[in-house]
């Protein structure tokens, strides 16, 4: 066995990752490319010591890594919140990466270590959270999916009954057109279009340049989709999808406030569409992503306000099944995981 870090040998490791990735059951969350993507959401990364395990030249593992520092302390989180699991071939190399988990965080001081295990990933294997095989405290949560095996009129049926009549309004009136970017027919300008509206609906810039144009590279390279909304010729919605293998994230939306303040359907419509699309393309599952929870106080370490339930409400009103977010939590410091258990009594208290 031969552990090959990303700090020590990047070549190698991409090379050896993406042989991973594209000969195993993964998702785009494993992508290098979209892990680049996500390391711009961190302001506290200190190190970065993901890893990949060779037997006998082949790839067997891969461990994405990030340890941040976070009120003086180091966490394997992602902008402190949990990082995808690692992925092994077999039961044997699997415990092998969380020993040499532990080995790195022993090394390095950390004291509290979030995974979460991709519900893409879990959906074609055994439901369990094996996270706690390897002492992590369960911290599940909850997730949306959409299931594109079943038959289009099906899909139509499981839609919220009010949603029906408000996309077929919008589907009849020539006022209204969706299209689709994607590889084929790339627009940078579009893209552009759909930064700025992120902004408008936020009221601020929330993310730097740089994170959507990580994403144009993900669409160029095959792996996203935007799907917009146009009224009149003008854009007033654009929504965003990674994927890759036999799967799609529904990964982010940006509306134009003026419109949604007249209760226009602009979600509903493009996700739909997006129902459709990715259907034809014979992908499989469409992951609608957090929050998806039905209460303030979703599972421990999970909290939701008025805005993310109502969120939720919404996507399980386009169809979708409610699945386990398998999430895990290793604690190596007495007074975080007493910190931890404390925010949750007191959530529990207040919102019982």
């Amino acid at each position: 066995m031969k552990i090959i870090f990303r700090e020590s040998n990047e070549k190698l490791f991409l090379n050896k990752w993406e042989e991973y990735i594209n000969n195993n059951l993964a998702s785009y969350k494993y992508l290098p490319i979209y892990l680049e993507y996500m390391l711009f959401y961190t302001s506290s990364l200190v190190y970065d010591k993901s890893f990949v395990i060779i037997e006998q030249n082949k790839c067997v593992a891969i461990c994405f890594l990030p340890i941040e520092n976070n009120d003086n302390t180091n966490i394997i989180s992602l902008a402190n919140g949990y990082t995808i699991a690692p992925l092994a071939i077999n039961k044997r190399i699997e415990k092998d990466v969380f020993a040499q988990i532990d080995l790195i965080a022993k090394e390095n001081d950390i004291k509290k270590i979030k995974f979460y295990l991709d519900p893409l990933i879990i959906e074609y294997q055994n439901k369990f959270n094996y996270l706690s095989e390897y002492n992590y405290i369960d911290s599940s949560s909850s997730d949306c999916l959409l299931d594109l095996n079943d038959e289009s009129d099906i899909l139509w049926k499981n839609l919220r009954k009010s949603y029906k009549s408000l996309i077929n309004k919008i589907e009849k009136d020539n006022d209204y057109e969706v299209i689709y970017f994607d590889k084929n027919n790339l627009n940078y300008g579009v893209h552009e279009k759909y930064r700025e509206l992120h902004a408008k609906a936020a009221g601020r810039v929330t993310r730097a340049k740089e994170t959507f144009d990580k994403q144009f590279e993900l669409m160029k390279n095959g792996f996203a989709t935007l799907i917009g909304l146009k009224y009149k010729g003008k854009f007033i919605g654009l929504n965003y999808f990674f994927h890759f293998q036999k799967t799609v994230v529904y990964a982010s939306g940006a509306d134009d406030p003026e419109f949604t303040a007249k209760k226009i359907p602009i979600y509903h419509v493009i996700l739909w569409n997006a129902t459709k699309h990715f259907k034809e393309k014979c992908y499989e599952y469409i992951q609608y992503s957090q929050p998806c929870g039905y209460n303030k106080i979703n599972g421990f370490d999970d909290y939701l306000d008025e805005k993310q339930i109502n969120i939720s409400h919404f996507k399980r009103g386009m169809g979708t099944k409610m699945v386990p977010l398998f999430r895990g939590i290793k604690y190596l410091d007495e007074e975080l995981f007493v910190s931890d258990i404390n925010r949750y009594k007191i959530s529990h208290t207040f919102n019982s």
